[in-house]
C-alpha cells in the first residue's frame, strides 16, 4: 500500500515488481465496466508511486526517480480501437518523434481483442478463467505453462482456501451491506476478480440470500461477465 503524503488517500498494488536494472512495475486488474477514469486512475498511481522515491528538502535529486511501467487490464475496450494492448509515453506534439523522455509508461491491455501477438492474447485469455484448455489460448508456450502449474498449486494449497474464504467473507460482506440485488452482484464480481468457480460462487449465492439455484444461476448469468 502507498500513502500520499497526508495519508488521506492510498493505493494498494496488485502486483509491484522491480527489474534488475531498477524499473518499477505496477499492474492492477480492472473488472468493473463502470470503473472511474482509468487514464486520470494512471495519473494518480505514477504520482503516488514516485512520491516515496523522492527526499524533502535540497537533497531531492529528480534523477534519481526509476523508471516505471504502469499496467491496467481491462475485460473492456476502454479506447474502443480494438487492439489487445495501448502504449501511452509522453511526447511532443509539435515535434514528430520528440520524446519527453521522462522514464513513464503506461499500458492498458484489453482482454475482448485478439488483435496483438499471439503470446499477448493467449496470457489473456488464460487470465479471464486460469484455463489452461481455454480454446481461445492461441500459443501454449512454456512461460505459459509454467504460469499455470503456479496457478494449479496455489489452487490447491491450504493457503489458498484460507484465502478464498477471506474473499467471499468480504464479497458477502459487501452484499448484506448494499442490499440484495447490488449485495449478489457484488459478491459475484468479487469472486470473478479472484479466479473463484462459478460453482462454489453459485453456492455462496445460495446459501447467502436463501435463493434457489436456478435463480442463483439467473444472477450469475447476469453479472458473471
Amino acid at each position: 500500500m502507498i500513502l500520499n503524503k497526508s495519508g488521506r488517500r492510498a493505493i494498494r498494488l496488485d502486483a509491484w515488481a522491480l527489474s534488475e536494472d531498477e524499473r518499477a512495475f505496477d499492474m492492477e486488474m480492472q473488472n468493473r465496466k463502470d470503473q472511474d477514469s482509468l487514464p486520470k486512475r494512471s495519473r494518480f498511481y505514477q504520482g503516488l508511486m514516485d512520491s516515496p522515491v523522492l527526499k524533502s528538502g535540497k537533497k531531492t535529486r529528480y534523477k534519481n526517480l526509476p523508471s516505471t511501467t504502469i499496467i491496467f487490464i481491462t475485460q473492456d475496450d476502454i479506447f474502443k480501437k480494438d487492439l489487445a494492448k495501448y502504449t501511452f509515453t509522453e511526447q511532443c506534439e509539435e515535434v514528430e518523434g520528440l520524446k519527453l523522455e521522462d522514464g513513464t509508461t503506461k499500458i492498458f491491455l484489453n482482454m475482448t481483442s485478439k488483435n496483438g501477438s499471439k503470446e499477448l492474447i493467449s496470457l489473456l485469455q488464460y487470465m479471464k478463467s486460469t484455463d489452461i484448455n481455454n480454446p481461445e489460448i492461441q500459443v501454449r508456450d512454456k512461460r505459459l505453462l509454467d504460469l499455470d502449474k503456479i496457478v494449479t498449486q496455489v489452487k490447491e494449497s491450504e493457503e489458498w482456501e484460507a484465502v478464498k474464504m477471506d474473499i467471499l467473507d468480504i464479497g458477502i460482506q459487501k452484499g448484506m451491506e448494499q442490499g440484495k440485488e447490488r449485495g449478489i452482484e457484488a459478491l459475484i464480481k468479487t469472486c470473478k476478480k479472484f479466479h473463484i468457480s462459478r460453482e462454489d460462487t453459485r453456492n455462496q449465492i445460495e446459501e447467502n440470500f436463501d435463493l434457489t439455484e436456478e435463480k442463483a444461476d439467473e444472477y450469475l448469468k447476469k453479472y458473471w461477465k
